[in-house]
């Protein structure tokens, strides 16, 4: 039961997307591309059957999985404040997965719609998960996990809360940009810029913040 309370949008994420194959299933051909190059060429094709239920499938392992690990998280990462921000990430997961499906059934090899769609998905997945990434605890399974977070809660909180905020910020530039110029290369830098400023961010935040009471306090060990 807890599992259906906990994910309730993610649940109905999955089901539009169950929705979505079987209202275009009948017109669909029997194959379609499965993957693009970054040059827009089609990488390889699947059976329409397959395609079909293949991001369903994919988003339901998703939602066990995280349910798992969060009920098996050991009592140090047992994050008793941030499991509805989990589970909001996990409803961006399906947005994204959703975007992505739509793109791949309804985009019949068309590289620009799959472009959009995808790019709109990643642009959903951003705004939702930024704005709760920053309230997410440490935990052994989710998030910047880089030796400073993963030693310091004060880093960890700072280093998510920018995280969060640039998730935000890029998602929203991804998702206008799309509207105009649909572009993996800008899809790609906008998602990775969230990720790669905050870990470098643990590591400033470490030498700026934490390793001068570190040294004091160890002079004044050294003192006594």
């Amino acid at each position: 039961m807890k599992l259906l309370q906990n994910n309730l949008l993610s649940l109905i994420a999955l089901a539009a997307m169950v929705l979505v194959s079987v209202v275009v299933y009948s017109s669909l051909p029997a194959e379609l591309p499965s993957g693009f190059t970054w040059s827009g060429d089609i990488r390889g094709t699947l059976p329409t059957a397959i395609l079909a239920v293949l991001t369903p499938a994919i988003y339901l392992s998703v939602i066990l999985i995280m349910h798992f690990l969060i009920r098996i998280s050991p009592r140090k990462f047992s994050m008793p404040n941030s499991k509805h921000a989990m589970h909001i990430i996990v409803f961006g997961v399906g947005v994204m997965l959703f975007f992505l499906h739509i793109s791949l059934l309804l985009g019949a090899g068309d590289f620009e719609f799959f472009a959009r769609y995808f790019s709109w998905g990643m642009a959903a997945f951003l705004i939702i998960v930024g704005n709760v990434f920053g309230k997410t605890e440490r935990n052994f399974f989710l998030g910047l996990r880089t030796p400073w977070t993963l030693a310091s809660t004060a880093n960890w909180k700072a280093t998510h809360r920018l995280a969060g905020k640039l998730m935000v910020v890029c998602g929203a530039a991804l998702a206008v940009s799309t509207v105009f110029w649909p572009n993996m290369p800008a899809m790609l830098a906008l998602t990775l810029t969230p990720l790669l400023i905050p870990a470098l961010y643990s590591v400033y935040y470490y030498w700026a913040q934490e390793k001068p009471q570190e040294k004091a306090t160890t002079d004044e060990h050294s003192t006594d």
